[in-house]
């Protein structure tokens, strides 16, 4: 089975045992902090293989993330592992609600390494805090009032099962 990595992986304490085949991007690897956590991955680094997203899957994952309201809240990495799992037709291991939202959207699967799984696919919107308004994209003010925009659920689908 092919699954793609994310960095929150590591954190947590994932373990590459070889039963599988590994990937990640770059922009994983350099978000690996900490001595124990680097020295653990360079041990395994032979069970992972590191692969760069065309740059049009990438911008696809974004349109989708655009679409469902995600997107400001997607990292590149995010944004690149999702685009990497399409690609390689591989699960993506992840406790990321967000990128697990957007996953189901692009027809990505994806594991959990704990119980955190998002049980309603969303998409989201933003309205001001002052004036009332809706917007479907993020903005730095409301262009009405000048208030700040908060995100909330446009659209909700309840999820039958895991991916």
């Amino acid at each position: 089975m092919k699954i793609v990595v994310d960095t929150s992986s590591f954190f947590y304490g994932f373990q590459l045992d070889g039963k599988n085949e590994y990937l990640t991007t770059y922009s994983v690897l350099d978000e690996i902090k900490g001595k124990t956590m680097k020295r653990e991955v360079e041990l395994r680094i032979d069970l992972l293989k590191i692969f760069e997203p065309s740059q049009t899957t990438i911008g696809n994952v974004m349109r989708t993330a655009r679409e469902t309201g995600d997107l400001d809240q997607l990292s590149r990495t995010d944004i690149e592992l999702i685009a990497l799992a399409m690609e390689k037709g591989a699960i993506l291991l992840s406790n990321d609600l967000s990128v697990q939202n957007v996953c189901r959207k692009v027809g990505v699967k994806y594991l959990t390494f704990s119980s955190k799984q998002i049980e309603t696919e969303i998409e989201w919107g933003y309205r001001c805090i002052g004036c009332g308004r809706k917007f479907e994209r993020y903005q730095e003010e409301c262009p009405h009032c000048g208030s700040e925009l908060k995100r909330y659920p446009r659209k909700r689908k309840a999820i039958r099962g895991p991916t």
